[in-house]
């Protein structure tokens, strides 16, 4: 079964001790053109904007609404009414604030997916762009929008171009008969990044998503380091459908360059316990000369989660490293480790007396889901 979207998270700061909710910090250099994709880079856009996307597992855990609740939902609330409204203020700023207010809002803005469709073909570029995200970030509910977005498939605008095919993605399947010719044209083009683009929504609308897989894998082997850096984001934007190029990402946490290393290490991540086989790798990594990627190796154990047991030793290691942030991640991956992390006990009460508040707090919450459950003493 094919999922209707797939997951991004936000650019922002990095608290000392990361947290399993879309705020990562993403510094890398090479993948700003994929990752705020979300906002096409357009001037005026703030990375802080970038909340686009429902992590992967909350897409098969949502709660499934009762009849009756849903029925309640039968029309837009004031909010969503209002925000409509606005889509069409003389101030084109102001119209892109609706429409990312309305991607905000998610599925519950699928009333507006008509006004959204109209706002595609805003004046502004940073509008049309913020149309698109919002589109993709309602999801299925948006499908009523691929015949439009399977037209603007073909923008000169590549940034555009390859937002469009990561929306088209995320509204699932009910967009292959609009985008699919569109999508496969876009293979024979020159540029690497668009041909990525394309595979990643064609692995979710494909009836055959294998062989663009295995294309996206490929490309982890690019001589340009960009590509390959894009290549690992895609990969991790389709989470668990990616699981077969665990191996391919798993060697690619070696990578010369060390925004691919950390856009590796983030994919594994968005896998979850489906990037299991990765964890010898990650815990090589761990030892990464790179703060960064030390810390996105740590949270990718984490979301790994007790399938990731065999790293305790060398999580329990980095509770001893001079850098809050990395102190920060270990003690989080430990608590999501939960009881098969129980060896670490000793270590992580130590840390309930680190300098850092942030991560005394983690250590505590940690501890609790260490031993609950069949975690406790034997």
């Amino acid at each position: 079964m094919k999922p209707s979207s797939a997951h991004v998270r936000p650019a922002g700061k990095a608290p000392a001790c990361p947290r399993p909710a879309p705020g990562r910090a993403r510094g890398d250099k090479h993948f700003t053109r994929l990752r705020i994709l979300a906002m096409l880079a357009f001037a005026g856009v703030s990375g802080a904007l970038l909340v686009y996307a429902e992590p992967w597992k909350a897409r098969s855990t949502a709660p499934v609404k009762e009849p009756a609740a849903a029925a309640q939902d039968d029309k837009p609330s004031e909010a969503v009414k209002a925000l409509i409204e606005t889509l069409k203020d003389k101030d084109a700023d102001v119209r892109k604030t609706a429409v990312l207010a309305l991607g905000r809002i998610g599925k519950e803005a699928r009333f507006a997916v008509p006004a959204l469709v109209e706002s595609l073909k805003d004046e502004e570029l940073d509008v049309r762009g913020a149309a698109v995200v919002a589109l993709g970030r309602i999801g299925k509910d948006a499908v009523r929008a691929a015949p439009a977005l399977a037209a603007l498939l073909k923008d000169k605008n590549r940034d555009l171009q390859g937002a469009t095919a990561l929306a088209l993605s995320r509204i699932g399947s009910g967009a292959a008969k609009a985008a699919l010719p569109t999508l496969r044209e876009l293979l024979k083009e020159d540029d690497k990044q668009t041909r990525i683009y394309a595979r990643l929504a064609l692995v979710v609308l494909d009836e055959s998503p294998q062989p663009h897989l295995t294309a996206l894998g490929q490309f982890l082997s690019d001589k340009t380091a960009e590509v390959r850096g894009t290549a690992a984001y895609a990969l991790g934007e389709l989470g668990p459908l990616a699981r077969n190029a665990v191996p391919a990402l798993s060697a690619a946490l070696k990578d010369e360059d060390v925004d691919v290393r950390r856009a590796v290490a983030r994919a594994l991540g968005e896998m979850g316990p489906d990037a299991r086989n990765a964890v010898p790798s990650l815990v090589a990594a761990l030892k990464d000369n790179d703060l960064k990627m030390r810390v996105a190796v740590a949270m990718t154990l984490g979301d790994i989660g007790p399938d990731a047991k065999g790293a305790v030793p060398a999580l329990v290691e980095a509770l001893k490293s001079k850098d809050v942030e990395v102190r920060g991640a270990a003690v989080f991956a430990l608590g999501e480790i939960g009881p098969a992390a129980r060896a670490a006990v000793t270590a992580i009460t130590q840390a309930l007396r680190d300098e850092d508040a942030d991560v005394r707090k983690a250590a505590a919450t940690a501890l609790g889901k260490i031993q609950a459950d069949g975690g406790g003493d034997e």
